[in-house]
């Protein structure tokens, strides 16, 4: 044996051998992957077209106007409960839940009878279809988009814009109702801050007429003053606790915030109606306690008092009455529209190249496996007819 003529061993890859058997059934090869390419071009025409249309939308922005300039004056925490209350920070993550709501597809899907356009046979099927064919995403800027998709290009823009509309029905209900919500906690606390005003402009009256004209001094007038500004704090702090434990738990952070600042205005009062327990610090203070005052004038001092506490609160309860009313009474989109979705004129489905070409390149493996495996068949009947002629041959010879 010539040493250029080396045995091929069995275990190792011979290409050519392959490439041989591809070569041997290439008829069979480029029936299949011809098969497969006529058969996804037809596929691919046949199915439906789909056209996808999209809305989007600016995130939420501040939508109370004037109302926010006044609120601004009001004291801390009650600002930010006014502007809490009214709506006038909405995160875009509520409109994103409202969105994807089943209120919101139900009602899509009775508006355009989708049931029958999907032909499904009851609403909870068409809302399904509806769902997986909505695609709802806010990007890094915080603007959301809205994308469905549909057979009709028309209707998939319709679709799409009947979720804008919906969602600022909703949207509009939410803040009429916290608007309302506060309108009505404050009509009420006005009537009775009203009230109690005169009531004690009544008792000062009196006093004054029963006793005769009691004239104060610097001193007094500022305590009366002072107290007067904390009381009137103290009251509308108290009144925007009242109103956030009507829907926040005693967890919220804003609660406890208020809690504290209630906490240090009592003490702050408590300080001028009673003076320090420090002999030294009550030295350098301008006030003394009202305690410490002459009888009468005391008692002209907390008739006073009161007076100028109902006027503080029944202000800043007007001012919130106002702003309550403004906004209730509100009536412009809450949502803002960057684009409205228009008829797409470009299909995003079937992608017909993309199904030919995966059909290909599969149909290509799968022939290829079938080739290999026609001549492993072919192999083993041949070498079992060869190893039964052998037996034949040996069974044949004669036995010496």
């Amino acid at each position: 044996m010539s040493p250029q003529l080396q045995p091929i061993n069995d275990d190792e890859i011979n290409l050519l051998d392959y490439w041989r058997v591809l070569v041997k059934r290439k008829t069979l090869l480029v029936s299949i992957v011809g098969a497969a390419i006529l058969g996804s071009v037809f596929i691919s025409l046949m199915l439906p077209k789909i056209y996808a249309a999209s809305a989007s939308l600016l995130p939420p922005q501040d939508s109370a106007g004037g109302a926010s300039l006044i609120s601004s004056r009001l004291p801390g925490g009650l600002g930010g409960l006014v502007g809490g209350a009214l709506g006038l920070k909405s995160p875009i993550d509520l409109w994103v839940g409202i969105l994807k709501s089943r209120t919101v597809h139900a009602e899509i899907v009775s508006e355009f009878n989708l049931k029958e356009v999907y032909e499904v046979p009851n609403d909870e099927t068409a809302i399904k279809t509806l769902r997986s064919a909505v695609n709802i995403k806010k990007s890094k800027e915080q603007i959301l988009s809205i994308t469905v998709e549909d057979r009709n290009p028309e209707r998939a823009a319709e679709l799409a814009n009947a979720f804008v509309r919906s969602l600022d029905r909703i949207n509009q209900g939410i803040t009429t109702t916290s608007g309302g919500r506060m309108r009505a906690f404050v009509e009420g606390r006005l009537d009775e801050a009203k009230l109690a005003l005169l009531k004690s402009e009544d008792a000062l009256k009196v006093f004054q007429v029963e006793k005769g004209a009691v004239q104060l001094d610097a001193q007094s007038a500022a305590i009366i003053g002072a107290i007067g500004e904390v009381k009137g704090h103290l009251l509308a702090k108290e009144v925007a606790l009242q109103t956030l434990l009507s829907y926040a738990t005693s967890q919220n952070s804003e609660v406890k915030l208020l809690q504290a600042e209630v906490k240090e205005l009592k003490r702050a009062l408590q300080k001028l109606e009673e003076g320090e327990n420090n002999e030294k610090l009550e030295r350098k203070s301008i006030f003394i306690p009202t305690a410490q005052l002459p009888d009468l004038v005391l008692q002209y001092v907390r008739l006073l008092r009161k007076v100028k506490i109902h006027e503080t609160l029944f202000e800043l309860l007007v001012e919130q009455f106002e702003i309550a009313r403004i906004q209730e009474a509100k009536d412009s989109p809450t949502v803002q529209v960057l684009d409205a979705a228009i008829p797409p004129e470009k299909r995003i489905k079937p992608k017909r190249a993309l199904i030919v070409i995966l059909s290909t390149f599969t149909a290509g493996f799968f022939g290829i496996f079938v080739v290999f495996f026609l001549e492993y068949i072919e192999k083993a009947k041949k070498e079992e007819a060869t190893t039964e002629a052998g037996l034949v041959n040996d069974e044949a010879k004669p036995h010496g």
